[in-house]
């Protein structure tokens, strides 16, 4: 699998169409679209978890520091995850571009919605037991 083109400035890889270029961009925007909701769910999932450590040193606090540190945990996992796939895709998506062709593919996105939708699930039914 080839990650960064061709390589050198002689064999650089070369556009052969704006459109292209434009399509390389948008790619790059959602890569970086990618990397901000997997920073996001990482960064949050710290701070859940720290919530959950505070939690502790309050009377009865320790069930509610075991299911933050849970749900943290998770919410890192996540956002790893997030990382991972808008990496594949980001790789996937710009050996299309270079061929010529799409094909939609709608699994990479579905596996952080089912996801988060697990999670989101998973604290509903903690918060109201």
């Amino acid at each position: 699998m080839r990650f960064f083109g061709k390589g050198g400035s002689n064999g650089a890889y070369r556009p052969g169409r704006d459109a292209e270029v434009r399509e390389h961009l948008a790619n790059e925007r959602t890569l970086l679209a990618w990397v901000r909701t997997g920073v996001g769910l990482i960064s949050v999932g710290f701070v859940v978890e720290r919530a959950g450590a505070l939690a502790s040193a309050t009377p009865g606090g320790r069930q509610t520091a075991a299911a933050s540190e849970i749900f943290g945990l998770a919410l890192v996992a996540l956002g790893c995850l997030t990382l991972v796939v808008g990496a594949v895709q980001f790789f996937r998506n710009r050996r299309m571009i270079m061929a010529g062709v799409f094909e939609p593919r709608s699994t990479p996105y579905m596996i952080v919605v089912a996801g988060s939708l697990l999670l989101a699930a998973a604290f509903v039914l903690y918060s109201v037991s």
